[in-house]
């Protein structure tokens, strides 16, 4: 069963209970974005969906999947890199400011025109605890892939955003995906911090910056965005939000280094209420709303 057929089966089963639903929060974002590479001349051009739901009820019970698309070609190859992702999660809130949940992604890296796929799938448990703006998040999986046979994957992560007020959001994370086998192992470590402020109705910037490392390669990538988004509801009458942000990924191993420039535009589409105005398509969005594994994260993050 590939993963559009999954998403569209877990779509079709939540219709129900949207019926029933007391609250509905989430989004979609169209991107477009523009890379360079330092000491290439080719450019890559990425296409990007980003969506995300969370249906919430009366008894405690919230629903939540989301769906990440990455269409990338290069100048002057004929073959195409895509990568998706398809996360589900189901969780319980006990009313005082505790919850739990468990969660199930899956992602897919794979080239036009090439037979075969390399796949991942991540599952595990979750808890938050919110109070007054503040919501602290913990979490624990396993992960199995075709391509590591006989490798024990685990993945923990820690995250934490802050509402200080209707203008200003604060977010960030730590995550590591580890891998062992034979009494030995490998740590991929990410740490992230991002933040978004909302100067008018209409106006709101937005900036990250993550650092992912690998320690047995001493491999460093580093991550930062900036951007704006604009309201465009008051002069449509339609719930539309354009944005631009600029990016530079920092790639260091072994002492050899080399950077990625990325110029990136989004269309967001957001639902229900008081829904945040930052793209998801967004280095500070891939911080604040982290996937439950380093390397995801961080391509979403650099693209």
């Amino acid at each position: 069963m590939t993963i559009k057929t999954s998403l569209g089966i877990a779509v079709l089963a939540t219709i129900p209970m949207f019926a029933q639903a007391q609250e509905f929060l989430g989004g979609v974002t169209l991107g477009y974005g523009s890379s360079n590479i330092s000491g290439v001349t080719q450019d890559i051009t990425t296409r990007t969906f980003d969506g995300r739901v969370e249906v919430a009820f009366g008894n405690g019970l919230s629903f939540g999947a989301r769906y990440d698309r990455i269409d990338a070609s290069v100048d002057g190859v004929a073959l195409d890199l895509t990568g998706d992702m398809i996360g589900l999660d189901l969780g319980y809130a006990f009313g005082n400011g505790f919850a739990v949940g468990l969660y199930n992604e899956k992602a897919k890296i794979g080239i036009d025109g090439v037979p075969g796929s390399i796949s991942a799938r991540s599952y595990g448990l979750e808890a938050s605890y919110e109070t007054q703006g503040l919501d602290f998040g913990a979490f624990y999986g396993r992960k199995s892939s075709d391509l590591l046979t006989g490798v024990d994957m685990n993945d923990y992560g820690i995250t934490m955003r802050y509402a200080m007020n209707d203008q200003l959001e604060l977010g960030g994370n730590f995550m590591r995906t580890r891998l062992s086998s034979g009494g030995s192992s490998v740590d991929f470590d990410m740490i992230g911090v991002a933040g978004s402020y909302a100067f008018s109705d209409q106006w709101t910037a937005f900036a990250g910056i993550n650092r992912a490392s690998v320690d047995l390669a001493s491999l460093d990538i580093t991550t930062i965005g900036l951007g704006v988004s604009y309201d465009l509801s008051s002069m449509a009458n339609f719930p539309g939000i354009a944005s631009l942000e600029l990016a530079r990924t920092d790639l260091d191993l072994g002492g050899s280094s080399g950077s990625i420039d990325t110029v990136r535009i989004g269309f967001t589409i957001p639902f229900g209420a008081n829904a945040n105005k930052v793209p998801l398509n967004s280095v500070a969005d891939s911080i604040m709303n982290p996937s439950h594994a380093v390397l995801s994260s961080t391509v979403l993050s650099a693209f």
